[in-house]
This record gives C-alpha cells, sequence and structure tokens, in this order.
C-alpha cells in the first residue's frame, strides 16, 4: 500500500482522531481518465424525451441472475480504482468493477451464491503513522496500515488500511464461517478470496446488499461506492401485478471527493450533504401516466439518514431490511438508515409533470432532492397491487414468525457510547471499543434472545446484527414510527433513546458482530463480537 498519513479534522459526523488520512494520490493515474462504456438509459425511447437530457436518465446496474438449472451464481467482483465523470467532474473512487453502479445479484432461496473478491487496488509501502498532534514520523506499523496508539485510542480503532477489504452479504442468513460471510478476514491488494454463500431452502425474499467491511476501511470504502444490491427472489415476485411492474434498483450513495475527485482521507467524508442514485445526481426516474414500478431503494451511503417522501404520490410498502411484510402497508414517507433497505410499489399520478423525490430533514441534517420522476404524457393504466404477500406462520419454514415470551432464554442490555474526550475519544458498546481477541458475546443456537439498545450519546446509532434478522419490539423517537412486530436487521438508536427487540438465533453456529451502521463510528469502535455455541 502506498498510504501516507495525514491527520483528519474533527467533525460532529466522523469524529475522526489521531491518524486515519491515508492518502494514495502518487499511485493514482490521471483522475481525469474517460470511464468506459455505460448502460443505456433506464428510459424507454417513448419516455426518453420528456425525462429531460438523456444522460440525467437513471442508469441502472447490470444484474447477473443464478442458473436455475444449477441453482447457483458464480460472479468475480474486482475491488479497483473506477475513473468516471460524477455529476460532471472526473473522480478516481474506489468501487467495484471500475464504475459507479456495481451489479446486481439475483438469487433464490436453495441457491449457492459463488463469489471471487479480487483486491485490485494498489499495494506500496508501508504506510506513515500520524501522530494525535497532525505530524507524520515515519513509524508505520506494517503492512496492514495500522497506524500508532494515541491515547484513549487503540491502533486497531483509528481508520487505516485503505486498500484492504473484504465483503458482507448484508442482511442474509448464511453461515458467518468461512468461505462463507466470514468479515473477520483481511483480502490484501493482490489476493483473491473465494466466497460462497450457501442460501437457506428456508430463506425470506426480499432485498439485501453486499459490501466492504474490513474494520478500519469500512466508512471509506463504502462511501466511494463499494456496495451493490443483492435480492433473493421468491413468492412475492410471483405475485401477477408485481411481476407486471418495472423492477428499479436504487443504490442510495454518498460518492464524496475533494478538489482533486480523490476520497483518500476522512475529512472528505464530511465533504456535503448529497446523496447520489446510481451514480447520478437529481437523476430522472421515467414513468409513464399509471404505471406501477416497483423501487429496490438500498441506502448503501455510509452516514446519511433518510425519509423519503415523492410529492404528491405515495408508496405501497412490500417489505423493509430482507423481509417482506405479510400484507402490503400505505406509507407516505420512508425512513432509511444507512444500512436500511425497502421494496415498495409506486403508482403514478395522471398528471404529467415533474414530482421530486426529497431525502428529508434528520438529526439535524437536510438532503433536499435526490432524485425526480417525470411523468410523461403516455398512459399506462396498472393495477396497483395491495393485499396478501406472504405468511410468516406457513412461509420460510417459520423464520420469521413472532418469537414468544417462552422462547426467551436471556436478556441484555447493551449500551452504545463514546469514551475519552476530544481530540482522543472512541466509540464503544458497553464501554468498549472493538477488539479483535475478545470472547464478547455468547449465545445458543436454537434458543432467542431479548435485548434493549441504548444510546448514551448526542448521535444516533443504526444498530445492525448479522447473520440473524430480529423482530422489533419497542422503538420511539424516530422520525417514522416502526411498528412492534417488524422484521429488520438495522434499526436506528435516537440520541439518548433505546430500543427493545428479540432475535433467533437459527442454522448457524459461529463467531460474527453487531456494529453502529454510521460506519466512521464501526471503524473506531462501535462494534463487538458474538459467537453462537452449537
Amino acid at each position: 500500500m502506498n498510504d501516507r498519513s495525514k491527520t483528519p479534522a474533527i467533525s460532529r459526523r466522523t469524529v475522526v482522531t489521531g491518524a486515519g488520512a491515508l492518502a494514495l494520490t502518487a499511485c493514482l493515474p490521471d483522475v481525469g481518465r474517460a470511464q468506459g462504456p455505460t448502460q443505456a438509459p433506464a428510459c424507454t425511447a417513448a419516455g426518453g424525451a420528456a425525462c429531460g437530457k438523456p444522460e440525467n436518465a437513471l442508469i441502472a446496474p447490470p444484474e447477473r441472475s443464478s442458473d436455475p438449472d444449477r441453482r447457483r451464481l458464480e460472479v468475480a467482483i474486482d475491488a479497483v480504482y473506477g475513473y468516471y465523470d460524477l455529476d460532471g467532474r472526473p473522480v478516481a473512487l474506489r468501487g467495484y468493477d471500475g464504475g459507479p453502479r456495481p451489479v446486481t445479484l439475483r438469487v433464490r432461496a436453495g441457491d449457492t451464491l459463488a463469489l471471487d473478491l479480487a483486491n485490485r487496488l494498489p499495494m506500496g509501502p508501508t504506510p506513515a503513522a500520524a501522530t494525535a498532534g497532525g505530524h507524520g514520523h515515519g513509524n508505520g506499523h506494517g503492512h496492514h496500515g495500522a497506524p500508532a496508539d494515541i491515547p484513549g485510542m487503540s491502533g486497531l480503532n483509528v481508520p487505516h488500511g485503505f486498500n484492504l477489504t473484504n465483503m458482507h452479504v448484508h442482511g442474509l442468513h448464511v453461515s458467518p464461517k468461512r468461505p462463507s460471510d466470514y468479515v473477520l478476514l483481511t483480502v490484501e491488494p493482490g489476493r483473491t478470496e473465494h466466497y460462497s454463500y450457501a442460501i437457506p431452502p428456508n430463506h425470506p425474499c426480499g432485498l439485501n446488499f453486499y459490501h466492504a467491511h474490513h474494520h478500519g476501511s469500512v466508512a471509506l470504502q463504502v462511501a466511494s461506492g463499494m456496495a451493490g444490491a443483492l435480492i433473493v427472489e421468491g413468492k412475492v415476485d410471483a405475485i401477477k401485478e408485481i411481476a407486471a411492474c418495472k423492477d428499479v434498483v436504487m443504490l442510495l450513495q454518498s460518492l464524496p471527493v475533494d478538489e482533486r475527485g480523490q476520497l483518500e482521507d476522512y475529512r472528505t467524508l464530511d465533504v456535503g450533504t448529497q446523496v447520489y442514485i446510481n451514480g447520478q445526481r437529481n437523476p430522472s426516474i421515467c414513468m409513464k401516466r399509471g404505471e406501477v414500478q416497483r423501487w429496490r431503494l438500498v441506502n448503501a451511503t455510509h452516514d446519511r439518514f433518510l425519509t423519503l417522501k415523492l410529492r404528491e404520490h405515495g408508496f405501497t410498502a412490500l417489505g423493509y431490511d430482507g423481509n417482506p411484510l405479510e400484507r402490503t402497508e400505505p406509507a407516505d414517507t420512508i425512513f432509511l438508515a444507512p444500512g436500511n433497505r425497502a421494496e415498495v410499489l409506486v403508482k403514478a399520478t395522471d398528471k404529467p409533470g415533474l414530482y421530486p423525490l426529497d431525502g428529508g430533514s434528520n438529526f439535524g441534517v437536510a438532503y433536499g432532492t435526490i432524485g425526480t420522476v417525470s411523468v410523461t404524457e403516455e398512459q399506462c393504466a396498472m393495477k396497483l397491487y395491495e393485499g396478501p404477500l406472504v405468511s410468516y406462520a406457513d412461509d420460510f419454514d417459520g423464520h420469521l414468525k413472532p418469537i414468544a415470551d417462552d422462547e426467551i432464554v436471556t436478556g441484555r442490555r447493551v449500551g452504545f457510547g463514546q469514551i475519552g474526550t476530544l481530540p482522543s475519544w472512541t466509540w464503544t458498546i458497553d464501554g468498549k471499543p472493538f477488539a479483535a481477541d475478545e470472547k464478547g458475546f455468547t449465545a445458543k443456537l436454537d434458543t432467542a434472545e431479548e435485548w434493549v439498545l441504548t444510546n448514551q450519546t448526542n448521535d444516533p446509532h443504526p444498530f445492525h446484527i448479522h447473520i440473524n434478522p430480529f423482530q422489533v419490539l419497542e422503538a420511539s423517537g424516530l422520525p417514522v414510527p416502526v411498528p412492534a412486530g417488524r422484521w429488520l436487521d438495522t434499526i436506528t438508536i435516537p440520541p439518548h433513546g433505546h430500543v427493545r427487540l428479540r432475535t433467533r438465533y437459527r442454522d448457524f453456529d459461529g463467531p460474527f458482530v453487531f456494529h453502529c451502521h454510521t460506519l466512521a463510528h464501526e471503524d473506531q469502535g462501535m462494534m463487538r463480537l458474538i459467537t453462537v455455541e452449537a
């Protein structure tokens, strides 16, 4: 790695201290290098003219689907620098396969996803470590890029190793052991990791995503665009009225860059509050009058809390966080914290025109218009499906059945906080920052637990746990209420608030993690291990 440390500035959002700004400018080719071929606009020829300039029409990510006969999807993904135009300016950003729209993966329950992740990011000399005072002294600690210790912080929890990576399949209920969803490994530059995810036959159908998850580099890599949609198709997809809808994948992304068009230092994570959709700023989402589309929304940002509202339109929700609802639900707004996903139907008004999709205003940050629906003159009368989707009692082998009182074997109270004082604090869970060699929590396979999550800080913390989803019992103080009984894998604990939930440990033993999905917080210590024992 050619990581040269700089000292990041302190901000409320990233709160980076000490080393952590690892510049790679010297090993980057010219940022102005042209982008390769892009996909054709998603709009049809009939609707394209009404959607403004063709290049502003929403571009769909490419897709790969599993072979229905082999029940297998084999895909190779390269972690590599992409050189392309972002909102009219040339950029150089880490990503998957060289562009801002990573491939959408489609599988079905019972399939195997064989994913080869090749780290083709540059490898350079040992990075220098910066001191808390901000002056690098060249005393790096090995090719993993771990910076020197800073009072109040351990080197592991100072952002580092920005070209080290791995893969997490966020939302999939699969084994946490290698070669499956084991996120405690490091894929170094020049290496390829061969992942194999055996998706259970009883897996719920819904929208998940895959993204980088190497502790220390997660925020910077995901903010750069290292995240793509991962769809498990099933019963909901077979409903005739839903199957007739155009399927629109929308990756909501951060993509902050400095004046050079790069993201090489944690200070840049705080540049602006923009939200891109599929690598585009405020794209046109083309719809005919009366058309119904299925939107698959992934909050793949590193720290944006979005409340989506579409002017003069509503949403019909199909599911959240990869878990289908039992029946459709009407919704005026959709709240998506970092890591959340939502699947909704949208029926276009009969009045042609432009309708802003607003990102809302949450926790002191306003996002404004992130996309614009362009309703064309052409009519396409479609029925908006409203009705049953799945049965939690009968489908998925009881995977989403409500967790009864008599299933609970223990309770936990888990506190999200911080220790130290500026400029040297770190984020914690139960008063401790992440330690790779800690035992962490232990639980028993085929049991269920009830957790109370408390937030002792002034910042919201989206709690995410790997492998098993959870059922929300109580959540207050959120921009959009979460009803009791909702199955999620990510939920926001509001400042000085709490959340109560239940989770089952089904099918898989082994170690995995839970953490804050404000990814700068995770990189700086807000993550813990949990091991399910057989």
